[in-house]
């Protein structure tokens, strides 16, 4: 479904991503872990659309994105629920997932959109007219995926999505992400807790300062050596 393919980016002079490239396969879950300013959260800008490549390709179904925007990208079903959730406080829990579907134009799949939400997030639904800004952090996470998937997302990355959460929403987020997948989504994710990560990811890639080291299935990497000694604490 996707390939990335020798990807170069920079902030200014610091080269942000080396030579970059991993797969994603329809279907599957793929995790990227690495360090904090790995270049982790920039390679899914960059695939989003909302960082500049300075050399590389992007391919998403045959196709480069590297002449699309972001929001084309976003039309052509490659959403990104960003770091820090960055949902609207002001708004409510419906407002906010009203303008996640602000690209698609079909009211049915809109429509579709919301039952599919209130299914996976049964909480979404009782707090349908409470300001975003009044939930909890697990609440807010599951409204910034909630957001993201009014977008019909066939492949949809998630920057951090358990970052700061009680361990309790930790669980549920990760059993919620494994039913996404089992939707029909490909998921693309960051996640500082690489545990949860590498325990339901199909495949793996480790990143470390901007170029990556390691990749395998999950399992492969949740029991390798290096992987348990550098980010699972052993």
């Amino acid at each position: 479904m996707l390939k990335v393919k020798d990807l170069n980016v920079y902030y200014n002079k610091i080269h942000a991503l080396n030579n970059v490239s991993i797969q994603v396969g329809k279907g599957q879950i793929v995790a990227l872990i690495g360090s904090n300013g790995a270049g982790k959260s920039t390679l899914l800008n960059s695939i989003a659309g909302v960082k500049e490549v300075k050399s590389g390709d992007i391919v998403y179904m045959d196709q480069s994105m590297l002449r699309m925007d972001a929001e084309a990208r976003v039309k052509k079903g490659v959403i990104l629920a960003p770091e820090g959730r960055q949902i609207f406080p002001k708004f409510t829990v419906w407002e906010n997932l009203t303008m996640g579907a602000f690209t698609v134009k079909d009211r049915e799949i809109i429509e579709q959109g919301y039952e599919r939400v209130y299914k996976l997030f049964p909480l979404l639904k009782e707090r349908t007219k409470q300001l975003a800004a009044t939930l909890s952090g697990g609440e807010q996470q599951m409204l910034a995926i909630g957001r993201a998937l009014m977008g019909n997302p066939k492949l949809l990355m998630l920057d951090e999505p358990s970052l700061g959460l009680a361990p309790i929403f930790v669980e549920q987020i990760f059993e919620l992400l494994t039913e996404i997948r089992a939707q029909g989504t490909t998921l693309l994710l960051i996640e500082q807790n690489a545990m949860a990560a590498l325990e339901v990811a199909d495949r793996a890639y480790v990143l470390e300062t901007g170029n990556i080291v390691m990749e395998g299935t999950g399992q492969d990497l949740l029991h390798n050596d290096l992987v348990i000694k550098s980010y699972l604490g052993g």
